[in-house]
């Protein structure tokens, strides 16, 4: 992941935000969703299961998720473009999109909506 590509992209989208009047997440909004390990796939599991797996950390609200497999299409992070790499930590949303943890704790703390689907984690089923 390219910090750089997230200080070019998040500032930006920053001053979108306020635009149209979002509110961001708050510190505690954050700590329940649900905190991934992306481990890539072997070269000989690849073409059968996939790009590799999320595979869940316990977070400090004690919630752990089930482990996903990832296609390899759906391997990267659609915030900062750039692939998981082996070991990377991940945030789903409720709306099960993931993203780099670090991409979307930035985008979060501006806007409480998922960057792909809209779905706002402080409303629910509420599209922003």
């Amino acid at each position: 992941m390219s910090d750089r590509s997230c200080s070019l992209l998040l500032p930006a989208l920053h001053n979108c935000t306020y635009a149209v009047g979002q509110e961001g997440a708050s510190e505690e909004d954050l700590r329940v969703l649900p905190k991934y390990r992306f481990h890539l796939c072997k070269d000989e599991e690849k073409s059968s299961v996939g790009a590799g797996r999320m595979v869940p950390i316990e977070t400090s609200s004690g919630y752990l998720a089930t482990e996903r497999i990832l296609l390899p299409e759906d391997a990267e992070c659609c915030i900062c473009l750039t692939s998981y790499e082996d070991g990377a930590e991940l945030h789903a949303l409720p709306c099960n999109h993931h993203f780099h943890s670090t991409c979307i704790v930035k985008w979060l703390k501006m806007n409480a909506t998922c960057p792909l689907c809209k779905y706002n984690i402080l409303k629910g089923n509420e599209q922003a």
